[in-house]
Order: C-alpha cells, then sequence, then structure tokens
C-alpha cells in the first residue's frame, strides 16, 4: 500500500475530531505528498520510554517506496523501540497560513543494516553515510493525514 492509499485509508475510518482538524480537502495528493516528504530531511519522532512516557526528538529521515527508514545511535530511542516498536511522526513546514504537515503513526521494524542503496541515498541527502547508525528502522505507517494550507 503506498503511502498515499494509507492516507485514504485513514481518512475513510477517522473520527468527526480528525476530520475537522485534518480535512481531507485540504490533504495532500499522491503527487504532492511523495514531493513533501522528498523535500524535509527532518522530522519530530515519538517513542514510548521504559515507564510509559512519550519521548519525541528530531531526528533525520528518508521516503523510501511506501515506508519512512531511520538511523538510530545506541540510543534511549534505540531502547525505546525494542520494548515498543510503534512511533509517531510529524513533518512540518512552514507557519502561520502558509504550511503543510504529515503525521504518521504505527509499527516500526528494527534491522542492523540498511537495505540495498539507502546508505547511498543517506549520503546524497545528509552528507555522510551515518556510520555511527547501530540500526536502523522502517516505519509502514498504519495511519497517516496530511495538510495544506495552500
Amino acid at each position: 500500500m503506498t503511502l498515499h492509499e494509507v492516507q485514504e485509508a485513514s481518512y475513510r475510518k477517522a473520527s468527526a475530531g480528525i476530520l475537522s482538524s485534518w480535512p481531507p480537502e485540504r490533504s495532500l495528493g499522491p503527487t504532492e505528498l511523495a514531493a513533501f516528504l522528498e523535500e524535509q530531511r527532518y522530522c519530530v519522532l515519538a517513542t514510548t520510554t521504559g515507564r510509559g512516557r512519550p519521548q519525541a526528538r528530531p531526528v533525520a529521515f528518508i521516503p523510501l517506496e511506501d515506508a519512512l527508514w531511520f538511523a538510530t545511535a545506541a540510543s534511549g530511542r534505540l531502547a525505546n523501540i525494542e520494548r515498543t516498536p510503534w512511533v509517531s511522526v510529524v513533518v512540518s513546514e512552514g507557519e502561520s497560513h502558509h504550511h503543510r504537515a504529515v503525521i504518521a503513526d504505527g509499527p516500526v521494524t528494527l534491522s542492523p543494516s540498511p537495505p540495498d542503496g539507502l546508505l547511498d541515498i543517506w549520503e546524497a541527502r545528509f552528507g555522510t553515510r551515518a556510520e555511527w547508525a547501530v540500526a536502523w528502522f522502517e516505519l509502514r505507517p498504519s495511519s497517516l493525514y496530511s495538510y495544506t494550507s495552500a
């Protein structure tokens, strides 16, 4: 399922609160969604600590096919994901009357190494090969909503 298809499915089962805050008519289309995620390099990623508390941090990401990929060091984030493999992501840009945003939630899959080609994409996008990363994780969202003020 593409990210846009996940968004369409999310809107079909959305609550009234979501539909009023993230109206479908203001969502990004398939091309706009892909372009927005490609343009942005950082997001806020939320995990759950061992005490059950949210922990949100800015992190780099790569959209690849129908998923978002992240690198992680040996850190609290890695421990959080190993314990509770579920994250929430916010990608946003702009302010006031000119902004766009994507929110996505879902399970993540940890991997000791990235899939073929991801290191080259990472290096082109960020200027390094992320040699510091001890693990990689993939988010295939179970829900996704977007918004554009334009």
